[in-house]
C-alpha cells in the first residue's frame, strides 16, 4: 500500500476527518451493497477480522488501536477501542488474525522515528467483558530504518489451514534493492536479514527472539524474495497465497502461490520483470517503465549501480500467478512505453496492473457465496487510478473476484480476474462472513456486500423447467421458465469465463429474448440470475 508507508515516519495520532460514505457500488446485479458503519476519530484503519467466539468484528489502526465492532439488531454496528499501544507495545500495527478465541497482532515497535525499530507479534484470549492480557509471540533484534516510504515492516499474519502454524510477512526496507543509507547513518545498507521474507512459526510460539542474522533465522524463514506481501490468505485446498505491490517502476503487481523454501525474485525480479539496476550500464532515462512522476525517479533511486548485488548462482525464482483477464491486466510495453490490455492481445501478465496496490486477499473457503462466486478468491485494490500513483489506465479502488486454477504443468496457478465492485475510498481489507463480504476503508468506513445464498442447480426440478432455444442459435436466443418470473439479469460468458453479453429485463415475465447476432461462432455459457436461483446452460452459436 504505497500511501500507508510514510506514516512510519510520523509521530502522534493522525485523526481522520469526518467523511460521508463514498460512491461504492456493485457491478453485478446479483450483489447488494450498503454502508454499515463508520469508525470515527481513528488513525488509519488497516485490518478487519471476524470473531466467531463473540459473533463480532475487530479492526486495527496503524498506531496500535484495536477496535471492537458489535452488530445491532437493525444490522448497523457500534464500535469501541478496546486495546492499544499502551497495552501491547506495537506502535506501528499492520497485522491482525483471529483463531480459536485468540487475537493475534503483528507490526513494528519504532524505537526512534526514522532511525530504528524491531518487529513484534503478540496474542491475547478474547474474554468478553474482561481486558486483554497480551502475551509476546516474538520480537526481533532492532534493525535500521531507511527513513523513506519503502520501510514496509512486519504486516500480514495468517494461520495455516490446520491452525498449527502462523505465517507472518516482513516487507523490504528498500524499493528495489537500492542503497538506503538513511542520510549516511547506515553506509551502503540495502536489505537486512530480517526483511523481505515470510516467516513460519508454530502456533504456540511465545517469547521467541529473532536476531538480525540469516543463519539464526533459517529455521523460521518460510520463503524469501517477497517485496511486500501485505496480503496473506489460505485457500480452501490449504494453499497459501500472497499479494504485494511492486514498487516505483510500472511492473505488474504480484500474486504468488507461497511454497516452503522458495524464492520469489526480489530484488532481482519484480512483478515478473527483471530489475534493470542489476545490469551494468542501466540508463534510467531510457527506461520506458520508469514513470517520471513517481518518487523513485524524482529522488534518483534508479541509477547505474556497479555495486548492485549479483543474483546468487543457481538461484531459481518462483514466478507470480498469471492473470488471463479480462480485468486488472494492463501493462506497459517496455519497448514502446504504450499501455496495453494483456487479454486483448491474447497474453497474460504476472499478475495485476501496475500500481493497484493489492490488499484484502480472502477466499470463500466454506463455499458460502453461491453462483459464480462459490469458492473464489477476492482482492481489493487500494490505489485510485490517476496521473500520480495509481493503476495503469484503470479506476482502481475496487473489489476483484479471482477465479484460480492450476496450469497444465501443475507448478503454478493461473487466474481470471473480474471487477465486481468499485468506488471505494482507499480500501485496506476484506473479511468473508456467511454470504457477505465486509470491506474496510482506511478512514474507517465499512461496507457490506451481500452475495447470493440459495442456488438451484441443473439437477433440481425448477432448473429442468428452464428452457433455452434454439440451442444452435445465430441471431436470437429465447428463454422460458417459471424461475424467470423473478429474473434480475442474464449473462453470457465465453469458455474463458469472460462476460461477453448481458441482458437486464425492464419487466418481470417468464420469458426473455436476447440478440446474439454480435457473438462469434462457438461455445458459450448462459447464466440466468434471480434473487434465489442461478441457472446455467451451455449454448452453441453458429455463423
Amino acid at each position: 500500500m504505497k500511501h500507508l508507508y510514510p506514516f512510519f515516519l510520523v509521530t502522534g495520532l493522525l485523526i481522520c476527518p469526518d467523511l460521508k460514505a463514498q460512491s461504492a457500488h456493485v457491478l453485478k446485479s446479483d450483489l447488494k451493497i450498503r454502508a454499515v458503519h463508520k469508525i470515527e476519530n481513528t488513525d488509519l484503519q488497516v485490518r478487519l477480522r471476524y470473531s466467531p467466539t463473540n459473533d463480532s468484528f475487530y479492526t486495527i489502526d496503524l498506531s496500535g488501536g484495536l477496535h471492537h465492532l458489535v452488530k445491532n439488531a437493525d444490522g448497523t454496528f457500534q464500535n469501541s477501542r478496546v486495546s492499544g499501544v499502551e497495552d501491547h507495545g506495537i506502535n506501528y500495527l499492520q497485522g491482525l488474525a483471529i483463531r480459536d478465541g485468540w487475537i493475534y497482532l503483528a507490526g513494528n515497535v519504532v524505537i526512534q522515528q526514522g532511525v530504528s525499530g524491531y518487529g513484534k507479534a503478540v496474542k491475547a484470549q478474547i474474554r468478553p467483558g474482561l481486558p486483554f492480557l497480551w502475551v509476546e509471540i516474538f520480537r526481533t533484534e532492532a534493525h535500521a530504518s531507511s527513513k523513506t516510504l519503502f520501510d514496509h515492516s512486519f504486516s500480514a499474519i495468517c494461520f495455516s489451514a490446520d491452525g498449527k502454524d502462523i505465517y507472518i510477512s516482513s516487507g523490504s526496507r528498500t524499493d528495489h534493492g537500492e542503497v538506503k543509507n538513511n542520510e549516511g547513518l547506515y553506509p551502503n545498507l540495502r536489505e537486512v536479514a530480517l526483511t523481505s521474507a515470510i516467516y513460519k512459526l508454530p502456533a504456540g510460539t511465545e517469547k521467541l527472539f529473532l536476531p538480525n542474522d540469516s543463519a539464526s533465522l533459517a529455521p523460521y524463514i518460510f520463503v524469501r524474495g517477497v517485496r511486500n506481501a501485505f496480503g496473506l490468505a489460505v485457500a480452501a485446498n490449504g494453499d497459501l497465497f500472497s499479494v504485494e505491490n511492486s514498487g516505483e517502476r510500472d511492473d505488474p503487481e504480484e500474486m504468488n502461490w507461497i511454497r516452503p523454501g522458495a524464492h520469489y525474485g526480489f530484488p532481482w525480479e519484480i512483478g515478473g520483470n527483471d530489475n534493470p539496476m542489476q545490469f551494468a550500464g542501466y540508463d534510467p532515462e531510457a527506461d520506458k517503465l520508469l514513470n517520471h512522476q513517481y518518487t523513485g525517479y524524482k529522488t534518483k533511486a534508479f541509477y547505474d549501480d556497479p555495486a548492485y548485488p549479483k543474483k546468487p548462482a543457481g538461484l531459481v525464482y518462483r514466478t507470480p500467478v498469471v492473470n488471463l483477464g479480462p480485468d486488472a491486466d494492463k501493462f506497459r510495453d517496455p519497448v514502446t512505453g504504450i499501455v496495453k490490455d494483456a487479454s486483448d492481445t491474447g497474453t497474460g501478465i504476472t499478475t495485476f496492473s501496475g500500481h493497484r496496490s493489492p490488499v484484502g486477499l480472502s477466499f470463500d473457503t466454506k463455499n458460502a457465496l453461491k453462483g459464480m462466486y462459490t469458492g473464489k478468491g477476492f482482492m481489493l485494490s487500494y490505489q485510485k487510478g490517476y496521473d500520480g500513483y495509481g493503476p495503469l489506465e484503470e479506476t482502481g479502488q475496487d473489489l476483484l473476484m479471482l477465479d484460480l486454477k492450476k496450469n497444465l504443468a501443475g507448478d503454478n496457478y493461473e487466474l481470471h480476474a473480474f471487477q465486481i465492485a468499485e468506488g471505494f475510498q482507499e480500501p485496506t481489507d476484506s473479511e468473508i462472513n456467511g454470504n457477505k463480504i465486509y470491506i474496510l476503508e482506511e478512514r474507517g468506513q465499512i461496507w457490506e456486500i451481500t452475495f447470493p445464498q440459495e442456488i438451484i442447480t441443473g439437477t433440481d426440478p425448477e432448473s429442468r423447467a428452464f428452457k433455452v432455444y434454439p440451442n444452435l442459435a445465430s441471431d436470437k436466443l429465447f428463454l422460458e421458465g417459471p424461475g424467470l418470473n423473478e429474473i434480475s439479469a442474464i449473462y453470457i460468458h465465453d469458455i474463458t469465463g469472460r462476460q461477453v453479453l448481458s441482458y437486464l429485463p425492464q419487466q418481470v415475465t417468464g420469458y426473455a429474448e436476447m440478440d446474439v447476432s454480435g457473438l462469434q461462432a462457438g461455445i458459450y455459457i448462459i447464466q440466468t440470475i434471480t434473487a434465489r436461483h442461478h441457472f446455467t446452460k451451455k449454448i452453441l452459436i453458429s455463423r
